[in-house]
């Protein structure tokens, strides 16, 4: 039996590259098919395209979840230790790689840089009155101006 770390590490692995390798299909499935990108798409079909998109990029993961465990030799109740059971190993280890391939595509996602931008500060005006003084202590010309007019 391989060390369950390992095991664990290729798990999240797999998950990851299975992500990209899904995100990748729908995006060039994108130019055939509306739904693949519900961006593009506004009000009650946004949200028909996003439930579409959403079942198929699942069906593609556990697609390639199912083969990663059965070509890969990667499995889930190995790593935990349990005793062999191929269809309730095949399930646990299709749903741990599909979801958790949904999980890291969630960690992955940066928010848009113009998003979070601040807009420019406006221009900080001072109004009032400056006196100046001598250093000797007397006051000098009482010459005062506005900060504004300086």
């Amino acid at each position: 039996m391989k060390d369950p770390v390992t095991i664990l590490a290729a798990i999240a692995i797999a998950a990851f590259a299975i992500d990209r390798t899904v995100t990748a299909l729908l995006f060039l499935l994108s130019y055939l098919w509306k739904p693949a990108d519900p961006a593009s798409l506004q009000g009650e079909a946004r949200g028909k395209a996003e439930r579409s998109y959403k079942l198929v990029y699942f069906t593609l993961a556990g697609v390639l979840a199912l083969g990663v465990w059965h070509f890969g030799s990667l499995s889930v109740f190995s790593a935990l230790g349990f005793p062999h059971n191929p269809p309730l190993d095949a399930f646990i280890t299709m749903l741990v790689l599909a979801g958790g391939s949904d999980r890291i595509a969630a960690l992955l996602k940066v928010p848009d840089a113009a998003k979070t931008s601040k807009p420019p500060a406006e221009p900080i005006q001072i109004a009032g009155t400056v006196t100046l003084v001598s250093d000797v202590g007397e006051p000098a010309a009482s010459h005062k101006k506005s900060a504004i007019g300086a």
